[in-house]
């Protein structure tokens, strides 16, 4: 793949074919940070004119909880039906399509390092459309499972983190251990399924957080898609525990 084509459909990148898409993607995203921080990085998108303007992003109107594009104010019929939330929130930049389906699956067992720096800006732009201005003490990742580990090669996501982290200049620490192997949640019908193959899934890798002070302590928590969020929720849950009450949990994820 050259440094100068497309990541999607592998076209040539042409820099002033895709200005006019850049700005207005970029205005559409700053609402809550500065424009030319914006327009940077989403000009710096790795994707030709055609694609970036396909791309299958997230509108206005979403669920205040998981992120989830939606109509209403509020929550969704999902979140409403949560009892013990452990995330403060879950934000998302992409709706997860064919097309997200097939770019993740070939970063995911290809490896393909330039969708690494690519999936990493779009976790960047996510972070400074939900989240310009907040202060976060650490970013941390969901785990995989050694043998899972081992199959793959690379834990996808922990690349992606130390992009993040230097980008928005935020440590990554290594809090969770992922100690039970379980399908993928593809393989898993239905919500109540999933919720139960995740219980106990984690444990506390055994780094110290510091103590509570007046402010509570903010974790950024890292994973490439949002499907019914019980892999961040069991990741959230192990952390409080461990961390105590006084941490808040925010999730970030590339697709809802």
């Amino acid at each position: 793949m050259r440094d100068d084509s497309c990541v999607a459909c592998a076209g040539r990148i042409v820099l002033q074919a895709k200005e006019s898409t850049s700005r207005n993607l970029a205005r559409q995203l700053s609402s809550r940070t500065r424009y030319p921080v914006m327009y940077r990085l989403v000009a710096g998108l790795s994707l030709c004119a055609a694609c970036l303007e396909q791309l299958p992003l997230i509108g206005e109107e979403i669920c205040l909880q998981c992120g989830r594009e939606y109509a209403a104010d509020g929550l969704c019929q999902d979140c409403h039906k949560i009892t013990g939330e452990t995330l403060q929130s879950n934000r998302s930049l992409l709706r997860y399509n064919e097309w997200g389906k097939d770019l993740l699956g070939t970063y995911k067992y290809r490896g393909e390092e330039r969708l690494a720096a690519f999936y990493a800006k779009l976790l960047t732009i996510v972070v400074h459309r939900y989240h310009a201005g907040t202060s976060f003490d650490c970013i941390a990742t969901v785990p995989l499972h050694e043998q899972r580990l081992q199959e793959r090669g690379f834990n996808q996501v922990d690349l992606l983190a130390k992009r993040l982290g230097a980008d928005i200049g935020v440590p990554v620490r290594s809090l969770l251990l992922r100690t039970k192997r379980t399908a993928k949640l593809s393989q898993q019908t239905g919500r109540t399924a999933r919720e139960e193959s995740m219980d106990g899934a984690f444990s506390w890798a055994g780094e110290h957080l510091g103590q509570a002070g007046e402010s509570p302590y903010r974790i950024l928590l890292l994973d490439d898609i949002y499907t019914t969020g019980s892999t961040l929720r069991s990741c959230a849950k192990t952390i409080i525990e461990h961390a105590g009450p006084h941490s808040h949990i925010y999730s970030v994820t590339i697709y809802r």
